[in-house]
């Protein structure tokens, strides 16, 4: 009896899957690279906003070095490609260089602030360090409402850093918008379209903190934007000439965040004030 209650439960599940993929399969596909992506915050109800003090600037506490090797490598980049066009695959390989360096250093010195840390604070920290994802060229699909409009928008993110599981869109991440082509602006929208993606899916999903971080970079100046649970949006440039230590600190501070533990102590927090 109880072998064929589950098994129409079964069935059940399945037919309301193949509705649900059938529906799915009639909503019409738009990239977001085919938005006007200056109606990107209208679309999703978000409010531009100043930033407050520290929320996208490093304190003094936070800053971080640079990695050592990063002063060699970037002047080497310069001096071997100092006839390129600043093509997308130069720019690409210069915030990766990046990304990955500061990244990895991030985990380094965390990980060794949890191994001296007591013991709850240790495994914490180890938790959330292990949950931390990197992807590169991450596809996003998302069934947007508005009114009786319902279409699915589409569009492939740079780099995106997952925390919890990495196919899980409703976990804390950051999405950094590379920009080859055109004013920094345009890549801001961009970024934020799938900043708004998750901002959206963690409200859905019912959970309390659905702030999300986004940086949209064209490796010479970088813009930190972030979603506050309440739907405001504050951006922050940099340039890497003259801030370059900032922009590594707000790297290191904006990845400690999206994996909910604490730059300087290495503890588990529940949102980044």
């Amino acid at each position: 009896m109880e072998n064929t209650v589950e098994s129409r439960k079964w069935r059940k599940a399945l037919k309301h899957r193949r509705a649900r993929h059938k529906t799915l399969k009639k909503v019409p596909t738009i990239p977001i690279t085919d938005l006007d992506l200056t109606e990107i915050p209208h679309h999703f109800n978000l409010t531009h906003c100043l930033p407050t003090e520290f929320e996208l600037s490093p304190r003094e506490t936070e800053m971080v070095s640079p990695p050592a090797h990063l002063s060699s490598i970037l002047p080497d980049y310069g001096i071997a490609t100092s006839r390129s066009p600043p093509n997308k695959a130069l720019i690409r390989s210069r915030i990766d260089v990046i990304i990955l360096t500061v990244l990895a250093k991030v985990k380094r010195e965390f990980a060794a602030k949890s191994r001296s840390s007591i013991a709850s604070a240790s495994s914490i920290a180890s938790a959330s360090l292990e949950s931390v994802h990197l992807r590169f060229a991450r596809e996003m699909k998302f069934v947007w409402e508005r009114g009786k409009q319902r279409v699915r928008l589409s569009g492939i993110v740079d780099y995106s850093l997952w925390y919890g599981m990495p196919d899980d869109p409703a976990t804390n991440m950051v999405m950094v918008k590379m920009v080859t082509m055109g004013p920094l602006k345009s890549g801001v929208y961009q970024c934020l379209a799938y900043m708004a993606i998750i901002h959206e899916t963690r409200k859905q999903a019912n959970i309390p903190d659905t702030s999300v971080y986004g940086v949209a970079t064209d490796s010479s100046e970088w813009v930190f934007i972030r979603i506050r649970p309440n739907g405001e949006w504050v951006t922050k440039s940099y340039d890497w000439v003259y801030s370059l230590q900032k922009i590594v600190s707000m790297l290191a501070k904006t990845l400690a965040n999206a994996a909910s533990f604490d730059p300087q102590t290495a503890q588990k927090r529940c949102q980044w004030v």
